[in-house]
């Protein structure tokens, strides 16, 4: 489902498609929340919309409780939040890494992180500033927190290699409608995390596969291609193993036997069948043993 409030849409990009969102929760018609499966070393962009028609945005977009981006988008407008500029041409692009676990009394405990949140406030345009500064955006964290944050095997937020955009455009001066200070006009809120990690804690389905193919699939495919599949508990009999001329005999046999059977019912002969071993007669299909003893 897509991240949509009445005022705002978003949405996480990576690889080209919008990421999958699980255990939404929207609070009234300003807050949203919800999950997504991160990736260690995939780039992402966000994507998002001022769905008002009469009222101008000013859009904070805070990462792991950092803030790190604002832009402007007048009524209707939609844009996306690629990176933060390295140059007047030229941004670092966001990007999942490996979180780190440090043993250190000064490493921060960084309660925010594993969220990426977007925080709209009514505003309007009052002027053109001028070139924006360029400043450098430094990971406080850097991708390494203290121990007892207890985030094991989960991810930040970092950058990427530097990509050329289109040239840096001049800063503006807003009039803030809602104080940035205060609660914004409307939130939605992202929790990130591994897919293994999302899948333990029941946020998602167990056999939620994520754009991976189907363990079913596979071991179908397998079989079909003849490369061994998973192990079985009953043997895997190949047909070189029995000779044509074997399996001719016990084809015969079985046919006899099943005449025999049809004769008595004809004749209204009430045939006795004991209890036996499991017939010697085997069909095999893609390795597997079917048993054809009758049941009594």
């Amino acid at each position: 489902m897509p991240l949509s409030l009445p005022s705002m849409n978003a949405a996480i990009v990576c690889n080209g498609k919008e990421l999958e969102t699980y255990d939404m929760k929207q609070e009234g018609t300003s807050s949203l929340t919800a999950f997504v499966a991160s990736e260690a070393g995939k780039q992402f962009k966000i994507k998002l919309s001022n769905n008002l028609t009469n009222f101008e945005f000013a859009i904070i977009l805070h990462i792991d409780g950092r803030r790190v981006q604002t832009m402007h988008y007048r009524p209707g407008e939609s844009g996306e939040f690629l990176g933060p500029y390295n140059s007047a041409c030229s941004i670092l692009p966001y990007k999942f890494h490996e979180l780190q676990l440090v043993d250190l009394e000064d490493a921060p405990a960084a309660p925010e992180m594993g969220t990426i949140e977007l925080k709209a406030y009514r505003c309007q345009k009052l002027c053109t500033a001028g070139p924006l500064s360029l400043f450098t955006h430094k990971d406080l964290h850097q991708g390494r927190v203290s121990e007892l944050s207890k985030k094991a095997g989960w991810h930040h937020v970092a950058t990427g290699d530097e990509i050329p955009v289109e040239p840096r455009p001049n800063s503006i001066v807003l009039d803030y409608l809602d104080p940035w200070t205060g609660p914004p006009y409307a939130s939605i809120k992202v929790f990130y995390r591994p897919r293994e990690l999302l899948r333990a804690q029941g946020i998602i389905p167990a056999d939620d596969v994520g754009g991976q193919e189907s363990p079913v699939n596979n071991k179908k495919r397998a079989r079909e291609g003849g490369s061994p599949g998973p192990s079985r508990s009953h043997p895997n009999i190949k047909r070189e193993e029995i000779s044509k001329d074997a399996r001719a005999a016990r084809m015969r046999a079985l046919q006899a036997e099943l005449n025999a059977l049809k004769a008595a019912e004809q004749s209204n002969t009430s045939v006795k069948r004991e209890m036996r071993s499991p017939s010697p007669i085997v069909v095999r299909n893609a390795g597997e043993v079917v048993d054809l003893t009758l049941d009594d």
